[in-house]
């Protein structure tokens, strides 16, 4: 069935990553032009100096991804009020709440992952000689963040579906919609942004190693 046989899904989505992409933008249209005398060696004229596109586009991408941090806090929320419902329903039993558990756990990691991505944009972009030194190890901190929650939330989800019967119908869909899928989203887009910003680090030199390459 052709994606556009339901228009109105296709609207939504399309609104909802305008929204998404609104903060981050406005962000670096902010900072951005701030950080452009860090480029560029003395004899570059001022408006022709700019990070390498490289740069600029991990720079918007922690923008992107730090603005989840306080909505990304309601996963865990939804986890907890899920485990309290269960309980009223008498529905209590140890692969449920280990299901749910584990989800609220992983997305108040990416969360708080999440909350340090925004000055790291910045950073980025103003060159700062504190950020760019660490630039590698922050890059594979987060590599490897990312990467094991993506390997948890994947074990999570394979269980629930494993054994017919151990999570209960209802409890399994809301999950997938509410928790599960978010935290693999995002974990996918967190591994991606960590070779982004291996590829930075890997590409320009802190200041006091030498003039950056311009892109």
């Amino acid at each position: 069935m052709s994606v556009f046989a339901h228009p109105i899904s296709v609207v939504a989505a399309l609104l909802v990553a305008l929204l998404a992409a609104l903060v981050p933008t406005a962000l670096y249209l902010y900072v951005e032009p701030r950080g452009r005398l860090a480029w560029g060696g003395s004899g570059v004229e001022q408006k022709a100096r700019r990070a390498p596109r490289l740069v600029r586009v991990a720079a918007w991408a922690s923008f992107a991804l730090g603005q989840l941090a306080l909505p990304w806090l309601l996963i865990p929320a939804l986890c907890l009020g899920f485990l309290v419902l269960q309980a009223k329903l008498g529905l209590v039993r140890a692969a449920p709440a280990a299901a749910v558990g584990s989800l609220a756990a992983l997305g108040l990691l990416q969360a708080a992952l999440a909350f340090r991505l925004i000055p790291l944009g910045v950073q980025l972009l103003v060159r700062s000689d504190r950020a760019w030194g660490k630039l590698g190890r922050v890059a594979r901190a987060l590599g490897l963040a990312h990467g094991g929650v993506l390997a948890a939330a994947a074990l999570v989800g394979l269980g629930m579906g494993a054994v017919p019967g151990a999570v209960h119908p209802w409890l399994r869909t809301a999950l997938g919609w509410a928790a599960l899928r978010p935290v693999l989203g995002c974990a996918v887009a967190g591994v991606l942004h960590a070779v982004l910003i291996d590829r930075c680090a890997r590409m320009v030199a802190p200041r006091a190693g030498g003039a950056s390459p311009e892109g």
